[in-house]
């Protein structure tokens, strides 16, 4: 295991020292990414136990630049029940700390593996929330930009919370986009052919994707091989695993929100009232209703 460097060490203390005067005490490493470090934490002014993502602004790349300023303007104005919220954004130095929602479930990706796949019921309570906070975002005028699983995490009742906003911009109508983001694997097909965009259209795109994978555990298109991927989304050319057996209607709302032609997309609207969402309701589950769904489910497995 590498030690840190006595800068590195000199850096933490003074970020703790800055955390700790807006109330913040670090606990453990959660997560690393290229331009972030993520801790658990506790946060004696929201009297709970938060997430704190540290971002270093000494870095030299456009996300800092151009991207992370952008972030900063959305995030803190952000206020919906499936929506990572941010309490606070404290500065020390060069680095960036954000004061957000814990949610100790993990994220999706994680769930799925963890299942191999969801079932339908359980992908569409999930799909259902994360419509409701895209829903919300279009509302705002903010296109999310790199929507995926690792994105989504799962709170302690395991409601749907969206998060990392890092490609997030505002988008007013007519408005286009021109900048290449996100994953391969879950970016449409005018992103791959480099073509200006509409940021809304695209989320829709991945959130199908999430939705593909959510159903059968597996991607639907080979992103190692970008032109027989796009060749294959511009055929409009969407399978499914043979040996897995799916509705006809998720299949046929994947179908509709994976047209290669954004104008042709299905909306968020036209997915609530698709057959296989027409009778969900939305909610959020609460710490009861968690309780009783996990006993519902060790009886059934009891029975099994």
């Amino acid at each position: 295991m590498s030690q840190a460097t006595p800068d590195e060490s000199l850096t933490s203390i003074r970020i703790n020292f800055e955390l700790k005067n807006n109330g913040v005490w670090c606990e453990e490493l959660i997560g690393r990414g290229t331009y972030s470090t993520v801790k658990k934490a506790w946060s004696s002014r929201q009297h709970k136990t938060v997430a704190i993502k540290i971002i270093d602004k000494r870095l030299q790349s456009r996300y800092i630049k151009d991207f992370l300023p952008r972030e900063l303007r959305i995030v803190p104005t952000l206020n919906h029940d499936n929506i990572i919220k941010v309490y606070d954004v404290i500065h020390s130095g060069p680095f960036v700390c954000l004061v957000e929602e814990y949610a100790n479930n993990g994220d999706l990706l994680r769930r799925i593996k963890g299942n191999i796949r969801l079932n339908e019921d359980e992908s569409r309570f999930y799909f259902r929330q994360l419509i409701e906070a895209l829903m919300y975002l279009k509302s705002i005028k903010v296109a999310h930009r790199d929507l995926k699983c690792e994105n989504i995490l799962l709170d302690s009742c395991d409601n749907v919370k969206l998060c990392d906003f890092g490609f997030a911009r505002m988008m007013k109508d007519g408005d286009v986009s021109r900048t290449f983001c996100g994953s391969r694997a879950y970016a449409a097909p005018e992103i791959l052919r480099q073509i200006p965009y509409n940021g809304f259209t695209v989320d829709v795109w991945s959130a199908a994707i999430v939705l593909y994978i959510m159903i059968t555990g597996v991607m639907p298109y080979n992103s190692n091989n970008p032109r027989k991927m796009l060749n294959r989304q511009l055929q409009h050319r969407v399978s499914f695993p043979k040996l897995i057996f799916l509705s006809d209607d998720v299949k046929e709302l994947l179908y509709q929100m994976l047209h290669p032609s954004p104008s042709d997309r299905i909306t968020y609207q036209e997915m609530l009232d698709s057959r296989w969402l027409a009778n969900t309701h939305y909610f959020i589950r609460t710490e009861s209703m968690e309780l009783t769904r996990r006993k519902a489910m060790s009886s059934e497995a009891i029975l099994d």
